[in-house]
């Protein structure tokens, strides 16, 4: 019995070690499996950290955006300024005086002397111009100081001279040869400018200055 027993022993035994040996290269392969996944993710965890490390996506959009210069499509105020310098331009364009405005008004006055001595100059210009009249039919001359006629023959008189009808003084305003001729002797208020200034009438124009006299003194001068 006891050989029976022994042979039987030796004649399972290596039936055991089969199934040890199976389950040990099943156990193996979970192992190895198990590594491999392992090993990818760790491979796949550090390019994530390389990639997010050597550069952050949304920093970088924001360092774009900081930087870039907005365009005509992004910006609507670029649109804006741009219409803003064209307006300027133009602007500046008509402020630049033109060739014309920048030459001096050519001066027609000439003046003479006069064997007169109480004046200093005679003045003439071919570019006076009638007073414009408000006075319509037959023209009358009238040397009454609330007439129309008075009034255009002193707004021509302030023409001629320069002196405003508030600082002037009407030494004498009369005929001069002729209904339609007429010369008044003025002078400031302070007396520092004295004139005496021959008119013409213009039908359907006005009081047209032809003289004007600077006077010295006003002795003699009416």
């Amino acid at each position: 019995m006891s050989e029976r027993q022994t042979r039987s022993s030796r004649h399972l035994q290596p039936s055991h070690n089969k199934k040890f040996d199976k389950l040990l290269n099943v156990l193996i392969g979970v192992v190895l499996i198990l590594i491999v996944i392992t090993a990818i993710y760790v491979i796949k965890w550090q390019d994530d950290s390389e990639e997010t490390a050597k550069e952050d996506p949304g920093q970088e959009q924001k360092n774009e955006e900081a930087t870039k210069e907005p365009s005509k499509e992004d910006n609507e105020d670029g649109k804006v300024d741009e219409e803003d310098v064209n307006v300027d331009e133009e602007v500046s364009k008509e402020e630049l005086p033109t060739e014309e405005s920048q030459q001096p008004e050519q001066d027609t006055a000439v003046e003479t002397t006069s064997d007169n001595p109480i004046v200093d100059r005679v003045v003439t210009d071919k570019n006076w111009q009638p007073t414009p009249t408000t006075q319509t039919g037959e023209h009358v001359s009238s040397y009454n100081d609330k007439s129309v006629d008075w009034a255009e023959k002193v707004a021509t008189i302030t023409a001629a001279t320069g002196i405003a009808e508030n600082n002037m003084i009407i030494w004498r305003l009369k005929n001069n040869g002729s209904a339609d001729t007429a010369i008044a002797t003025v002078s400031t208020n302070d007396k520092a400018e004295m004139y005496r200034v021959s008119m013409e009438w213009v039908n359907n124009e006005g009081w047209l200055p032809v003289k004007l006299e600077q006077l010295n003194t006003l002795e003699g001068a009416y």
